[in-house]
C-alpha cells in the first residue's frame, strides 16, 4: 500500500508565523523535548545539504513518537538562535531510546550541530540483520517489509536549506521518521523469538563510544587515498604528511578535501617526491591554481615526509600474499557464511573480509596485540564463531 497520510493528521503540520510547518523556536523546541523525555524514546533523522563543504550544512531534524505525533525541527533557525540545548539533552540522555536508520552519519552530524555526545541508539538498520534481512536493508525497504508501506522516495536530492519547504519535502522527511518506532517494535519481537535480543542490544553499544563521533585523526586518512595501496612504505610515509595537510586545510576552510587537492595528485607526490615548483606542477598533476595557492606548503610536507625514519614508516596496506594467510582466511569465510546462513544473520555483522585479515595479520605479528581486542574474540561473535576460529589459527601456528 502507499501512504498518502496527510501532514494536517500531525503535530509536525501545525501552522506556524512564517507559512511554513518548522519548529524554529527554542521555547517550542524545549516544550517538544520534555514530551520526548516523558516518552522515554523518539525517532530521529536529518537532511542535510552536504555539497561544496567539509562539514554539512544541516536543513532538518526530523524527530516522532509515533505515526500521529512528530515534528520537524528548522535547525538553521534555531541554530542561529542558539536554541540547539534541548535536542543535546535528548542525544545525550541514556534514559531515552534514539531510533534511527543507518544511524552514523546522522548521530555525526548532530553531535556536530548540538555539542552532544549521543547515548542509547537503536539503530534500525543494522538490527534488521540479526533477524534475516540484510543489515544494509534501506529505509524504503524496511518500511515495505515491517510497516507493508511503500513511501514516496521523491525529493532525495531537495534544497533542504531552501524556506519554505514545499509540502511535497515535509511529507518525504516526516515519513523518514513516522514508522521507525514501529519497525524498530517489529525487529526486536522477531528477534525475542529468535532469542536475539541481547546480541542486538550489545551491538547498539557501539553508538555509545565518543570517538566514533569526531574527526578522525588526520595522520591516519592516508589509508582512505585513493590508490595508497599501490605505495611502498617509505611513499606512505609522505603520503601520512600530505594527507594529513591536505585535511587540515579542508577543515579549516570547510571545504571537501578534493577541493583542496584531489587524491591523483598527492599519490603523484609521494612517488615523485618533486623538490621545486617547476616539478611539482609538471609531474605531478596539480592543477595550476592549486600549484599557484599551495605549492610551497607541499614542498614543505614532502620534505617532512622524507625526513621519516625507516622505523617509523607505516606498514604496508598492500594486500599480503602469504598462501598459509589465504587459506586460513578462506576457512573463515566459509565458517562465517555457513553460520550465518544457519542462524539467519547477515555474515557481515559476523565480520568482513577486511576485518578477518586484521586478524590474520594481528595473529601472525612477532608482538601481536591481546587477541580479545578483536571483537571476533569477545561477546556474540565470540559465542557464534570465536572458539572455532581460534582452532583455525592455533592449526596453522
Amino acid at each position: 500500500m502507499t501512504h498518502n497520510a496527510g501532514i494536517k493528521n500531525i503535530t509536525a503540520a501545525r501552522q506556524f508565523p512564517d507559512g511554513n510547518r518548522l519548529t524554529g523556536s527554542a521555547a517550542e523546541l524545549k516544550t517538544i523535548c520534555k514530551q520526548i523525555a516523558a516518552h522515554g524514546r523518539v525517532a530521529v533523522d536529518t537532511e542535510f545539504v552536504w555539497e561544496r563543504t567539509y562539514y554539512p550544512n544541516l536543513g532538518l531534524v526530523q524527530l516522532a513518537l509515533n505515526e500521529k505525533e512528530a515534528w520537524l525541527i528548522d535547525m538553521p533557525a534555531l541554530t542561529d538562535n542558539g536554541g540547539l540545548e534541548p535536542l543535546g539533552e535528548i542525544l545525550a540522555d541514556a534514559g531515552i531510546e534514539k531510533i534511527i536508520h543507518d544511524a552514523k552519519q546522522d548521530l555525526t552530524i548532530l553531535r556536530l550541530a548540538t555539542g552532544a555526545y549521543p547515548k542509547n541508539i537503536f539503530d534500525t538498520r543494522l538490527a534488521a540483520g540479526f533477524i534475516g534481512p540484510s543489515a544494509t536493508l534501506s529505509l524504503l525497504d524496511s518500511c515495505a517489509k515491517f510497516a507493508g508501506l511503500t513511501l514516496e522516495k521523491g525529493e532525495t536530492r531537495s534544497n533542504w536549506l531552501q524556506r519554505p519547504l514545499t509540502d511535497r519535502q515535509c511529507q518525504y522527511a516526516l515519513d523518514d521518521v513516522l514508522f521507525l518506532p514501529l519497525i524498530r517494535d517489529k525487529i526486536m519481537a522477531e528477534a525475542e523469538t529468535l532469542g536475539r535480543e541481547a546480541w542486538i542490544r550489545e551491538e547498539m553499544k557501539i553508538y555509545d563510544r565518543p570517538e566514533i563521533y569526531d574527526d578522525p585523526p588526520a595522520e591516519e586518512v592516508y589509508s582512505k587515498v585513493k590508490g595508497a595501496s599501490r605505495l611502498d612504505r617509505k611513499e606512505l610515509a609522505i603520503l601520512v604528511k600530505l594527507a594529513a595537510w591536505r585535511e587540515f586545510e579542508a577543515r579549516r576552510q570547510n571545504r571537501p578535501r578534493r577541493h583542496i587537492v584531489a587524491d591523483l595528485p598527492l599519490l603523484e607526490m609521494a612517488q615523485k617526491q618533486p623538490d621545486d615548483l617547476d616539478s611539482l606542477r609538471e609531474s605531478c598533476g596539480l592543477s595550476p591554481r592549486a600549484g599557484r595557492r599551495y605549492g610551497n606548503a607541499l614542498l614543505k610536507v614532502i620534505q617532512e615526509g622524507r625526513q621519516t625514519s625507516a622505523d617509523n614508516y607505516p606498514d604496508s596496506l598492500k594486500r599480503s600474499r602469504n598462501p598459509e594467510n589465504a587459506e586460513q582466511n578462506r576457512k573463515i569465510m566459509e565458517l562465517v557464511s555457513e553460520l550465518a546462513e544457519k542462524n539467519q544473520l547477515d555474515p557481515t555483522l559476523i565480520c568482513t573480509r577486511k576485518e578477518i585479515e586484521k586478524l590474520l595479520s594481528d595473529h601472525n605479528r612477532k608482538n601481536p596485540p591481546h587477541i580479545d581486542n578483536n571483537p571476533l574474540m569477545r561477546g556474540w561473535r565470540f559465542q557464534l564463531v570465536g572458539e572455532r576460529i581460534s582452532r583455525i589459527l592455533n592449526a596453522a601456528g
